[in-house]
């Protein structure tokens, strides 16, 4: 698109405002502020909306948007007083008043070098040690056998210049990040950097949104490759998805110091502009911004990666080692309906629903169906279907899917540590101890800083009562990933299964304030609240977590068992009732414990010999559990610990 007026020209098509022809320098906050002025010139703009609209949540103060403002008058000829172009309504916000022509620009076939542009704001090099005109390709990318046809879609087209970018930015990134924190001394105090989610400026925010998403996921799991820099894992990363202001991700990760956000926005003939900005969150200062203009109807751009890398090398060597740039330089896949079939599953498998995670596993399949060496869609698989097994399915019916997914995986590398954790943990749900033990301690030594290894561990204590070692892998596994929802869950049952209820309890009410909208924190405190005795704020908590789930089976369950350890029985069964009649998986060992509590035996015995038929994931806490602490010296419930390789003689042989 172009719009014309007095002697400016714009063209969205390539970012580029244009003043008698010559090319200005805008600052991408300010490119935007114009277009998205202009778009809706129609209109008064408030302010509210362009902070809003602008800065996508981020906290700024009026004096920011006034100095934009002032500086969008000054690229287009216009000022304060004359107020030609933008004028200020009072007490309302602005209107772009000037007469505009509108027309749309045909598509240039523009060469891949020449529309692989970046440009970087003012002050970055006070930060950086190559110059803009070094940070450029030095050689045109070697062209790849692989091409993307006409008939592809603008996002599958997009995926051919993730990866490219994504290293491009990271060493950009790396390289602001080392010259804003290194002091003059030789000590340099490791940066800690949350990427949020990455936002959507299209008109089909719902195409983009996945691959959005997707560069986030990757620019963390590849900045995490280098050892100088600590960033926050994707699961408490993407907790910021909707509200990233700067005093709540403070709020929440007190110790971050570096925050990463960015901006896609596509143009009507499918280019991408991708916009990112370092700031220093102690003190608010932006260490770097840069924008990245893609023409995305190229082959793709996979194998440019090492030319970026030559190119800006000799600034980052202080930071980047090179087995670790030799890591950044590996691409997921040269095969880009595959990578797009793994980015739709990604996105798929983060709505968390039942039909949502299916489909993502479906859609991981075809992907490795495309690309049988494409690791990263086998360990996503085997994810996804361990979901499916905890919150969804029969585990009975979903564990070998998890197994056998991840086993795919090792026979394609042996040394990948996330599928081993995915393993290991597999592998406890399965009550196989000896060979989670060995999984975990496996992905452990190749990785110590994955916290779903740490999980595992806790979890594996747990089963066998050992209460120290549970609290210090589930700390460990919170302070790797300490916005992680699964970790919030199992880590407060992991704490009170061997008795710890008092930490569980604190570590219950800080999972709620940082989760406040999520009911399993809720839930799981209040069990953890008639273990030691508080009845009616277990009560309280579970009814506000059965709210929150909109009334689901198993919260439905949770809450009976707070009404039963209360003596409420008149409201037990109604509550059992309203479960089951939604015919979704319901746990049969926390409906045992609803009898458990009320002392009716008979009925626990045949619900725990359904939950060993189905293999439920909370036989693990069989051994120690609290709630069934008048049970477990009777013959029945130790011949189950027998068959679960519980019993004292199975832990002697395999406790480490």
């Amino acid at each position: 698109m172009l719009f014309r007026f007095n002697n400016i020209e714009i063209d969205t098509d390539r970012y580029e405002i244009r003043k008698d022809s010559h090319v200005l320098s805008v600052e991408p906050k300010v490119y935007d502020l114009i277009i998205y002025l202009i778009e809706n010139r129609q209109r008064i703009i408030s302010r509210d909306e362009l902070l809003s609209q602008i800065w996508a949540g981020r906290e700024v103060t009026d004096t920011t948007l006034s100095n934009h403002i002032k500086t969008a008058r000054k690229t287009l000829a216009d000022d304060g007083e004359q107020q030609k172009v933008i004028k200020t309504i009072r007490s309302r916000g602005y209107h772009f008043i000037a007469d505009v022509e509108e027309s749309v620009k045909e598509s240039l076939n523009i060469p891949v070098q020449a529309s692989f542009e970046t440009s970087i704001s003012a002050n970055s090099d006070k930060h950086l040690a190559a110059s803009p005109a070094q940070i450029v390709p030095v050689n045109p990318p070697k062209q790849s056998q692989t091409t993307v046809s006409s008939k592809q879609t603008p996002a599958l087209k997009s995926t051919v210049t993730i990866v490219s970018l994504i290293l491009f930015i990271i060493l950009i990134i790396v390289s602001g990040i080392y010259y804003q924190s290194a002091p003059s001394t030789a000590v340099i105090k490791q940066p800690y950097l949350l990427i949020t989610p990455m936002s959507v400026s299209s008109n089909d925010v719902s195409q983009w949104q996945p691959f959005a998403d997707q560069i986030t996921r990757e620019l963390i799991q590849d900045l995490r490759k280098v050892s100088g820099i600590k960033v926050v894992p994707p699961p408490s990363a993407f907790t910021f998805k909707l509200n990233k202001a700067r005093a709540h991700i403070k709020q929440q990760l007190p110790e971050v110091t570096f925050v990463l956000d960015g901006v896609v926005k596509t143009a009507n003939n499918g280019d991408v502009r991708f916009t990112v900005e370092l700031e220093n969150i102690d003190n608010g200062a932006v260490v770097w911004e840069g924008s990245f203009d893609i023409n995305v109807d190229k082959t793709n751009l996979f194998s440019a990666q090492n030319d970026i890398a030559s190119s800006v090398s000799t600034s980052l060597q202080v930071i980047i080692l090179e087995d670790e740039k030799a890591k950044l330089a590996q691409v997921p896949t040269s095969n880009l309906v595959a990578y797009e079939r793994y980015v739709q599953g990604q996105y798929q498998q983060a709505q968390m629903s039942h039909d949502s995670v299916l489909l993502a596993i479906d859609l991981y399949s075809q992907a490795i169906a495309l690309d049988e060496n494409f690791e990263a869609a086998y360990i996503a698989k085997s994810n996804a279907y361990r979901i499916l097994m905890i919150l969804f399915e029969k585990p009975k019916d979903v564990l070998p899917k998890v197994i056998a997914s991840a086993t795919e995986l090792l026979a394609i590398n042996p040394n990948s540590a996330s599928v081993q954790a995915s393993l290991g943990m597999a592998y406890i749900h399965a009550m196989l101890w000896e060979d989670a033990w060995i999984m975990l301690s496996r992905a452990k030594k190749i990785d110590p800083n994955l916290a779903l290894t740490e999980l595992g561990f806790a979890l594996y204590y747990t089963a066998l009562g050992e209460a120290e070692k549970v609290q210090q892998s589930v700390a460990r596994a919170d302070h790797l990933d300490p916005l992680n929802q699964e970790i919030a869950e199992w880590g407060l049952w992991a704490l009170m299964m061997v008795g710890e209820v008092d930490a569980a309890i604190a570590w219950g009410k800080r999972k709620i304030q940082q989760h406040p909208q999520m009911p399993y924190p809720l839930l799981s405190l209040s069990v953890a609240h008639y273990i030691n005795g508080d009845i009616e704020q277990s009560i309280k908590l579970a009814n506000q977590g059965v709210t929150l789930s909109h009334q689901d089976p198993f919260p439905l369950i949770l809450l009976a068992q707070a009404y039963a350890a209360g003596g409420y029985k008149d409201k037990v069964l109604p509550l059992i009732k309203q479960a089951t009649q939604q015919q979704l998986y319901m746990c049969p060992y926390e409906t045992a414990v609803i009898f458990a509590l009320m002392g009716q035996t008979e009925k626990v015995f045949p619900l725990l010999e359904q939950a060993l038929e189905y293999q439920s994931n909370c036989l693990i806490f069989a051994k120690h559990d609290p709630r069934f602490a008048a049970i477990r010296h009777t013959p029945r419930y130790v011949a189950m610990l027998a068959k679960l390789g519980l019993d004292d003689a199975s832990i002697k042989r395999y406790s480490k």
